[in-house]
């Protein structure tokens, strides 16, 4: 059994052992959801509704469910760094990375600086190919940019132009099979945070072209057409773990990092929605969550009745209002919204070992179709929290 295995099975053990404690839906149960396998943990939580969630939280948590801590950081990640494969050319003009903004630049650059070096790449769901370009500029070399939309197409195919790069763009929908023959012609293929279906089709159309070299960070694994994730690997098929597209949102779901306002208005938010879903569970004498539209964010600072006056219409149910009040309400939401907050606090711990599986699941896919793999960290966390690659090479 090879070490991608081994830490698979190690991970899909320790997710489906404390499934109920992440795979739940936040907003359908009033009660915890996991209150019955978990029942002193629940108690924790329900005796003290106003904690913070802080190191004391954590520590209680821990300390109610000592096995929850084993796997819930990145720690066994360290086993896979890498060192970069090239040393980025120091002092780039300015016109190489003019309109890329500094956060995204500094992803393509850490990106590039675990590349390997190739006289022909295929740059996959490339937007404006900002990635090519620098792996056309610095290596000299051809570089294939697909991309479905033709404006980006348009853009980046002028700008290779004005530079003098070796860089052409095809319009190609690849989820269609569009972009399969230019896998053919390449060395190498990229993908920076191609999205769900995007680079799960790389991965697929790649291996089948028997392309010398893969190197992709995977994003986004909830954008898939499928209602329940499809394994690629064959012991992630025989895995008894099934997972939904909220359970893969929760693998790119971060602790909000947000400035003080939006934070403010997000907490509103979720307190005005949690409010009123307790308000039409009792005008309807229903236990069922409705869920509501998006809004515009004036409409919170109109104040809790104006938002489930306006949520009420939404969902046809205005005439309950004069039998159900509004009134007391929005502190039932405010209770509510500190539970859930505990709730996701604790799923949050799953975050990073569910991202993990996967990434192994692509890892170990590519092994078993002839590739020798690597799986690392680009960059760090604090420059985006997608900051995963595969390597990969025939």
């Amino acid at each position: 059994m090879t070490a991608f295995q081994q830490h698979f099975q190690t991970l899909d053990e320790w997710l489906k052992t404390h499934a109920p404690l992440w795979q739940f839906d936040t907003f359908a149960n009033r009660e915890t959801p996991w209150g019955e396998h978990y029942p002193a943990l629940a108690d924790y939580l329900n005796s003290e509704p106003s904690r913070p969630i802080d190191e004391e939280f954590y520590r209680q948590v821990f300390g109610l469910c000592p096995d929850l801590q084993r796997l819930s950081q990145d720690k066994v990640i360290e086993k896979y760094s890498f060192e970069p494969k090239q040393i980025l050319t120091s002092n780039l003009p300015s016109y190489v990375f003019s309109g890329i903004k500094g956060r995204k630049w500094s992803q393509i650059q850490a990106f590039v600086s675990h590349t390997p070096e190739s006289n022909q790449y295929v740059e996959w769901c490339a937007g404006k190919g900002h990635l090519g370009k620098l792996l056309a500029y610095q290596n000299n070399a051809a570089v294939h940019s697909v991309e479905w939309q033709k404006t980006l197409c348009d853009e980046g195919q002028q700008e290779a132009k004005k530079i003098g790069i070796k860089q052409v763009f095809t319009q190609a929908d690849v989820l269609k099979h569009q972009g399969a023959f230019a896998l053919k012609e390449a060395e190498c293929v990229v993908a920076l945070h191609a999205c769900g279906d995007l680079h799960k089709v790389l991965l697929q159309q790649a291996s089948a072209a028997k392309t010398k070299q893969i190197c992709m960070s995977p994003c986004c694994y909830h954008l898939t057409q499928d209602e329940q994730y499809q394994p690629l690997s064959n012991l992630a098929k025989h895995s008894s773990l099934i997972l939904r597209k909220a359970d893969l949102k929760l693998a790119v779901k971060e602790v909000a990092t947000a400035g003080a306002r939006e934070q403010r208005l997000k907490q509103l938010e979720l307190t005005y929605r949690l409010g009123f879903d307790a308000w039409q569970r009792s005008a309807r004498q229903q236990e069922e969550y409705l869920p509501v539209p998006s809004i515009q964010k004036a409409l919170l600072n109109q104040g809790f009745d104006a938002f489930c006056q306006w949520a009420a219409e939404q969902k046809g149910l205005s005439d309950l209002i004069a039998h159900t009040p509004f009134e007391d309400f929005e502190s039932i939401g405010q209770t509510r919204y500190q539970q859930v907050q505990k709730l996701e606090a604790i799923s949050q711990l799953f975050r990073p070992a569910l991202e993990h599986w996967l990434v192994l699941d692509r890892a170990m896919y590519l092994k078993e179709k002839g590739y020798h793999v690597e799986i690392g960290k680009f960059c760090e966390k604090s420059l985006t929290p997608r900051n995963w690659m595969i390597r990969a090479e025939r």
